[in-house]
């Protein structure tokens, strides 16, 4: 029986490894979810002097990918690492056809978290409309400090994180407003992926007092032809509980085939 080593490596020591597991999902996983991917810990599972694989737990001993190149004692290999990390659950795309089957084998419970979105090829977006008077543009970088305090008005965010992120999406030309004279009504983000090429990853937010007015669905259908005309894949995600969103996303134009699970060992 071949003997396995599970030994905690930074994760840019995994990077080939984690491209190829990109690759080999049904879907395409979302900026969000890799975000926590990243700043959780990584192991890498080795067999004699070669790395075969790798996992991520969080700090709450919850695997949040597991990959082994070739599926070789796949099954085997997962069952140990539940038991030698301690694992008591798991969060996953139901498109990562080998982690779903080894978590599903072990699972007490199983509940979806959010689903995941994407648009067709051939689906005909439909054209934004804004109110009258206002304007849905990038925001420049001398509009931080409004676009800031708009952020920290809907979204509740810790100022020095979102001063930061919200830089960041300027910079990169990712981060649009709709403007009505020098009030900021809602933003919108378009972030092309870094791993996982051509997908960019949409989100909106709305002021809480131009709620129910459209607003957030005719900002997609504005970031999705953009997302069109500059070769970009688009996809988003939602939490399953957040029915406003998920019907506003579906609005658009998204369609959901894949979902993220919680599953409990």
């Amino acid at each position: 029986m071949t003997n396995h080593r599970f030994i905690r490596t930074a994760p840019n020591e995994l990077t080939g490894l984690k491209q190829r597991y990109l690759r080999q999902l049904a879907a395409p996983l979302d900026g969000m979810w890799e975000c926590f991917v990243t700043l959780a810990d990584h192991y890498s599972i080795i067999c004699g002097d070669e790395v075969v694989g790798y996992c991520v737990i969080n700090s709450e001993q919850r695997l949040l990918q597991f990959y082994v190149a070739g599926a070789r004692d796949a099954g085997r290999i997962f069952s140990r690492v539940l038991t030698e990390l301690k694992v008591t659950g798991a969060f996953l795309s139901t498109g990562d056809g080998q982690y779903l089957s080894n978590c599903l084998d072990h699972q007490k419970s199983v509940a979806v978290n959010a689903l995941l979105y994407h648009v067709e090829k051939d689906y005909e977006i439909k054209k934004a409309v804004f109110p009258a008077q206002s304007h849905f543009r990038p925001v420049k970088i001398n509009e931080l400090e409004a676009t800031l305090d708009f952020g920290v008005q809907t979204l509740g965010a810790d100022p020095d994180w979102l001063k930061a992120y919200f830089s960041e999406r300027i910079a990169g030309g990712e981060l649009f407003g709709l403007w009505q004279g020098n009030q900021l009504m809602a933003t919108g983000e378009c972030r092309p992926s870094r791993t996982q090429k051509p997908c960019a990853d949409l989100g909106m937010v709305v002021a809480e007092n131009h709620r129910g007015k459209g607003l957030a669905t005719n900002i997609l259908r504005y970031l999705l032809q953009y997302c069109r005309e500059n070769g970009l894949t688009a996809i988003c995600s939602t939490g399953h509980d957040n029915l406003a969103a998920r019907k506003t996303i579906e609005k658009s134009g998204f369609i959901c085939h894949h979902r993220i699970l919680e599953i409990l060992f």
